[in-house]
This record gives structure tokens, sequence and C-alpha cells, in this order.
């Protein structure tokens, strides 16, 4: 067992894994395309060895870790995607053979960098959510009031509220916001007060600082990552790598204050 669980360990086994990651997505490309019945089948062929190579690995680190596996998320996520693409061809399961696609998001779990960006979006939920919550409210007053001032001026824009909502999220995208602006301030030229105030207090402001509370999320992963990494260098009782390892946390923490100092 030592043994296999150097092996899946190692680096140069995590490389070939994420190798054949990348080239199941490229058959996986390949197969939605148009090709001949011949190359079909070889790519089909192709595309069972990758599946062949995922089970393996799925079963090594099983026989390693035992039920303990699915005590890391990022397993259970792998487990779950290479359980979906072993179904059935034919039957009522049949559908979810189209969701084998999502092999290819095992990049995710196979990048150690992939994989902090995401658990940095997931951490940054609860705080998102706030965010969420208060541009929601500005979003149900400005739909109000443009419902309002512009119902008759543009109808095919301000019609009702939910043409409002959806025009209003084309404005916060900054997606031909130009053209609903110009067709409204044609016939009330005060409009312009009403478009500016939107976009500066939605793209210009809240949308930042969802972005910076994911940030600051992924931020605190990679603090977390090196507490654990300098934990692991305590453990060792060597003095030398116990203070390169806290040398290489002060460092990264000066790198992200003076990130911060430059935004």
């Amino acid at each position: 067992m030592d043994s296999i669980a150097k092996l899946i360990n190692s680096l140069t086994f995590q490389r070939f894994i994420i190798a054949v990651i990348l080239v199941n997505a490229v058959i996986l490309g390949a197969m939605a395309t148009d090709v001949t019945p011949a190359t079909m089948r070889l790519l089909h062929t192709l595309d069972l060895i990758c599946l062949a190579i995922f089970v393996i690995e799925i079963a090594l680190k099983f026989a390693v870790m035992r039920f303990s596996m699915f005590r890391d998320p990022w397993n259970v996520f792998d487990f779950i995607i290479v359980g979906i693409a072993l179904l059935p061809a034919s039957g009522p399961l049949s559908v979810l053979r189209a969701l084998r696609v999502l092999r290819i998001m095992r990049l995710v779990t196979a990048i150690p960098s992939m994989r902090r960006v995401v658990t940095g979006m997931f951490a940054a939920i609860p705080g998102g959510a706030s965010v969420a919550a208060v541009l929601f409210v500005m979003y149900y007053c400005a739909a109000i009031i443009a419902v309002k001032l512009f119902r008759d001026v543009s109808p095919q824009h301000f019609g009702d509220l939910g043409t409002t909502f959806f025009t209003l999220f084309k404005m916060m995208t900054l997606e031909g916001w130009p053209d609903i602006a110009d067709d409204v301030i044609a016939k009330s030229p005060n409009a312009w007060i009403f478009f500016v105030t939107f976009i500066i207090l939605t793209t210009f402001t809240t949308l930042n600082l969802l972005f910076g509370i994911i940030v600051d999320a992924m931020n605190q992963t990679r603090e977390e990552e090196e507490q654990a990494e300098l934990a692991e260098a305590n453990l060792s009782e060597d003095p030398l790598q116990l203070a390169a390892a806290k040398l290489a946390v002060m460092e990264d923490e000066l790198k992200a204050i003076r990130k911060l100092l430059e935004k």
C-alpha cells in the first residue's frame, strides 16, 4: 500500500493524469464534430481508454484511503464525474451520458492553482450573497423608478417590470447601453441622470465589491494552505526547514499586501 500511495502522490503520476484529461478533452471535442464512422470508432475507443485510466486512478485511491477518501470533496467530485461516464448508453439513464464532458472539469482537481480558485469562489458565497442582496434591492428600486419615468417614452425597454429588469441587466453589463440611453434621452433629456447614477452604483461600485470579496476569499484560501505547509514543516522538527517555511510565508504575505496597496 505504501508503494501505491507514493505512486498516486508522485508528481509524475499527477502530470500523467493531467495529460490524460487534456487528451480526453480533445477527443470529446472531436467526437462533437462531423467525422467519418471509422474515425468515430477510433475516437470512441480512445475515450474508453481514457475512462479506464480514470477508473484505475479512483480504484488506487480507494485502495489506499478506503472510505476516508470520501472525506475530501474533490475526491467525491472525481468519483461522481467518473461514475456518470460509466452509466449505460441506453435506457432511462442514457441522457446522463451527455454529461461525460464534465470529465474535463477534473482539471480543477488535478491542478492546485485552479483548485484554489474554485475553493475561493465557494468561500466567497456568504459575503457574495450579502452583496447580491444589496444589488437586488438597487435593481428593484431602479426598475420601479424606470417604469414610472420611461414607460411611455420607451415601452420596448421599460414597458413593464420584467422587461425593465432585463434592460437594466444589459445596462449593468455595459452591453448596448448607449443605444438604450440615446433612445430615452431623445425624448427625455434629463434621463441621463438616472442612467449614469445606476451604472455607477451597480457596475463600478457593487460589482467591484463582489470581485473584491472573491479575491479576499482566494487570499484566505492561499494563507490556509501556507499555514498547513508550515504546520507540516513544524512537525519535521527541522529548524532550518521551519525557518525557511516561515520566511516563505512572510514573503507571500508581503507580496499580497504590496498588490493590494498598488490596487
